[in-house]
């Protein structure tokens, strides 16, 4: 995975090798995004347990 950063060199999310999946960590959630080939995404929504 590839971190995306923000401007203020904030880490706002992380891509795959192969550009078709985001994940997004923020507080306890996990928001994985996922690309398909006909273009339409996938949105899915997990709780992480802190560490």
């Amino acid at each position: 995975m590839d971190e995306i950063r923000n401007l203020n060199k904030k880490r706002i999310c992380d891509r795959s090798k192969d550009h078709r999946v985001i994940e997004i960590r923020q507080g306890g959630c996990l928001t994985t995004i996922t690309a398909n080939p006909d273009g339409t995404l996938n949105i899915s929504h997990q709780k992480i347990k802190a560490a």
